[in-house]
Order: C-alpha cells, then sequence, then structure tokens
C-alpha cells in the first residue's frame, strides 16, 4: 500500500517557499548584515540564488524520472547502490530531525518576545542558554500539533502549510513596503561590509557560504512528489522548484532593504533580533513588532511544519526499504500516514527541548554543509542517470550536460565554503560543527552496524521494488 495521493502543485509551492523563507529572516538576518552589509548580502543571495537555480533543475530532472517518496533517498540508491542510499538518508534525517528540534526550541523564544514572560521560571543552563519550563511546554504542543496534523495523511499537513506561507508572505509584503517608504537611504551604509579577506569582499563570501541554509528547503519538494494527485503535474515541477527560489530571493532582498534602511548600522547590529527592532524605531509603536513577531511565528510554523513532513518521508522511505527499523515503514491502522515515522519525529522534537537554544547554533551551520553534499549527491546523479538511463523522464535540464556540470562542481564549492567559513568562524580552531559532522558519522556507521542483519532480511530486487515503485 502507497501513500495517498492528495497533493497539488500549489502545495509544493508553498511546502518549498514556507521552508526556504521560514524565519530565517528573521533569526539570523542579524550577522548576515553585519558581515556583509545591505548589498554584499543581496549579491551574496543573487549568486547564490543564480547557481541554486540550476541546482534545483537537477532536482526536477530525476524527480520527473523517479518519483518516488524518498528524495535522495532513492535517487542515490537507484544511480549509487545502497551505501550511498543510506548515507543520503542519514544526512537528511540528521538534517530535518534536528531542525525540527532547532524550531520547537525558537516557538518559545519568539513567543516570549511577542508575550514577556511566557517563557516561565528558569529550570538550567546549557551552554551559557536558559531553558525555561515555558519555552519546554510550549514546544511540546507545537509538536504534538503537528503530530495531530501530519497523522491523518498530508492534505491536513498541506492545508496548514498553504495558511501558514501566504499569511508570512503577505504581512512580510505589508513590513517592507512601509519600511523602505519611511526609511532612510543613508542607513544603508555602508553598502558593502569592509573585509581583510578576498580583496575587501570577504563578507560577500560569508553571505555566500551560508547561501545552502538560506535556500535549503526546496529540496523538500521531491519527497512530495509521489503524493501528487495528477501525475502530468510532474512535468512542471521544474517550474516549481525554479519559481520557489525566485520568490525566496526576491523576499530575502526586499527585507534587507527594508530593515537597513529603518534604522542606523550600530542599532542594528546590536539588537537581539533586528527585524523586529528596526520596524519598532520606524513606527515608534510596540504594536508593530508584535506584529513583525507574530509574522515570524507563523513563518516558524510554515518551516517546521514543512521539516516534519520531509523528516517523515525519509524515515518511512528508510524503514520499508530495511535501511532503519522496518516499523518505520509503517503506515498504521489507516494507511495514509507514516505513524512510526511521525512518532520519531514528534519525539525527538520533544526531547530535544530539554538542550536548550545554546546547543543547536553549530547545527544550522552544519545542515548548510549537509545540504551542499545532498546537492551534490543529485547533480551529479543526473550526469550519471544521462549515461544509464538517457531516455527515461519527462524533464531534461535545459542548457546541455554543461549546466549539469556547472552545478555540479558549484556544488562542491559550497561543501568547501561552508566548511572552511566554520573554520574561520571558530578562530582557526575545531569547529564545534566538524565535532557534530564527526558525531554524525560515528551514528551512522553504529546504525548500519545494528542493521546488518534486517538488511540482509530483504533481497535486492525486493529492495528496488519497493523504494522505486509505489507499493
Amino acid at each position: 500500500m502507497g501513500l495517498k495521493k492528495t497533493l497539488k502543485l500549489r502545495h509544493l509551492f508553498t511546502l518549498g517557499v514556507g521552508t526556504i523563507v521560514g524565519v530565517a529572516w528573521l533569526m539570523v538576518l542579524g550577522s548576515v548584515l553585519g558581515a556583509a552589509g545591505p548589498i554584499g548580502a543581496a549579491i551574496g543571495f543573487i549568486i547564490g540564488a543564480g547557481a541554486m537555480i540550476p541546482i534545483g533543475l537537477c532536482y526536477a530532472e530525476l524527480t520527473g524520472a523517479l518519483p518516488h517518496a524518498g528524495g535522495e533517498v532513492v535517487y542515490a540508491y537507484d544511480l549509487f547502490g545502497i551505501r550511498w542510499a543510506y548515507f543520503a538518508g542519514l544526512c537528511l534525517t540528521f538534517i530535518y530531525v534536528i531542525n525540527c528540534v532547532f524550531f520547537a526550541v525558537s516557538v518559545g523564544w519568539l513567543l516570549n518576545e511577542l508575550i514577556p514572560g511566557i517563557e516561565g521560571p528558569r529550570l538550567y543552563s546549557v551552554l551559557s542558554a536558559d531553558v525555561h519550563v515555558g519555552d519546554i511546554l510550549i514546544g511540546a504542543i507545537g509538536a504534538f500539533a503537528l503530530l495531530a496534523a501530519h497523522w491523518r495523511g498530508a492534505r491536513d499537513a498541506a492545508r496548514l502549510q498553504d495558511i501558514a506561507t501566504y499569511t508570512l508572505l503577505g504581512a512580510t509584503c505589508i513590513f517592507v513596503a512601509l519600511g523602505i517608504g519611511r526609511g532612510h537611504i543613508a542607513n544603508l551604509e555602508p553598502l558593502i561590509s569592509p573585509s581583510d579577506q578576498a580583496w575587501g569582499y570577504g563578507g560577500v563570501f560569508a553571505a555566500l557560504a551560508v547561501t545552502p541554509y538560506f535556500f535549503g528547503g526546496f529540496n523538500t519538494i521531491p519527497q512530495a512528489v509521489a503524493e501528487l494527485e495528477d501525475p502530468q503535474d510532474r512535468r512542471r515541477i521544474a517550474g516549481v522548484l525554479a519559481g520557489c527560489i525566485l520568490t525566496s530571493l526576491l523576499f530575502y532582498c526586499l527585507v534587507l532593504a527594508a530593515v537597513s534602511m529603518a534604522m542606523p548600522r550600530q542599532q542594528l547590529l546590536a539588537a537581539e533580533l533586528p527585524v523586529a527592532q528596526a520596524f519598532r524605531v520606524v513606527f515608534g509603536a510596540g504594536w508593530v513588532a508584535n506584529l513583525v513577531l507574530a509574522a515570524g511565528v507563523l513563518g516558524l510554523i510554515a518551516v517546521w511544519n514543512a521539516l516534519f513532513f520531509a523528516a517523515t518521508r525519509v524515515l518511512y522511505a528508510l524503514g520499508r526499504s530495511h535501511l532503519l527499523p522496518v516499523q518505520l515503514g509503517d503506515l498504521g491502522a489507516h494507511g495514509v500516514a507514516p505513524t512510526r515515522a511521525i512518532l520519531v519525529v514528534t519525539f525527538a522534537s520533544v526531547a530535544g527541548l530539554f538542550l536548550g537554544k545554546g546547543v543547536l547554533l553549530p547545527v544550522v551551520n552544519v545542515t548548510s554543509t549537509l545540504f551542499a553534499v545532498m546537492y551534490a549527491i543529485v547533480c551529479f546523479g543526473v550526469l550519471r542517470h544521462r549515461r544509464t538511463a538517457p531516455r527515461t523522464g519527462a524533464y531534461r535540464v535545459p542548457g546541455g550536460i554543461g549546466m549539469v556540470w556547472a552545478a555540479a562542481l558549484f556544488s562542491l564549492y559550497l561543501i568547501g565554503l561552508s566548511l572552511l567559513q566554520q573554520y574561520k568562524d571558530a578562530g582557526s580552531r575545531l569547529p564545534p560543527e566538524w565535532l557534530l559532522l564527526l558525531g554524525c558519522a560515528l551514528v551512522g556507521w553504529i546504525s548500519w552496524a545494528a542493521t546488518r542483519a534486517s538488511r540482509g532480511k530483504l533481497g535486492d530486487a525486493e529492495r528496488r521494488r519497493i523504494m522505486l515503485e509505489e507499493n
């Protein structure tokens, strides 16, 4: 029995855009502006988006040829074998599950800015960050609300995604228009922050280094393609992917302009949440900042919902193919949702609440690296697929093999750039992100060894039938 087909193209668009834009502009925009300046950050994002579109088109080509739940896991299995499928699944599981934890923690932080005191009494500290009772309760309520939304299948989760994403985009358009209209062009200086690196343009490269994080999210779309209601819509996936990336680029550039114009640079960079503080200064009214934070909460829900969806589908694909415990491939009594995977992601999110936000900051940088690894697998997968099955699939990347090679090489560049930036940010010492990556690799090796017997019970032909078919 396969997943129920209930999704339309608009659901894939809101899933992608909601995951990409989310709350990155609210949570970490200040650090990007500080490193690069408004124009420097915009240049970094434009370069990144320009390179992301060919990568997205590579996703579209493989999605059209292999439209099955699991995305990169299925691509890696079909094109490179079981070990690469497991490696891709491990990376995706780490990306999605740990970021579900991140957003479970973040929702309490944002709501405390909106409703001061809701965080409740302090319990303890982890890595200099306090953990509060209210934060744990709020995050747990959110996690179980997502469990309820996803338990009955993808349709309810998609409806939640539509509401959250469109509300976020609409509200932010209003904020951006008022911010630019009432701001001052002089506040944009310096347009590009000076740097001692890269001929004075190191800030632009610092912005480019986090491009996989800021645009990471469009690759949640392949996780949902198997649940499209109309199979003909698979031919339009390339347009959806490119549209998600361009919409997100426009969103980021407008927010950069509005926030930078709203207040002087020194005051902006001193604020914990620069966007909310910028609008508070421009309008002189706390209620405006509260509206910004409310929009941020909606964005957080959109991202959390999309990541939750993607995490459960990856675990479902790994479970039903015996690469992880087979119970994760169970669709439950109603046969419409991977219930065991949903429970795992829910309880992982709740458990992570007890760690607090202090331990999650390096995860943002790690996910940039792992997203770039996924991009490389897909781009090189297209090159291999064209050699082994040149006539399959409803879509091909335009521009010939050169465009695919450009996307593949840029993916490798992003991996190296992200690792180098982590080393520089750590003051040329061993970065905590590298330790997390080593820890992830160790967990993966242990899990691979522990599931050896289960893998052996499923023959290659049966595993291929499960992963590449819909039943």
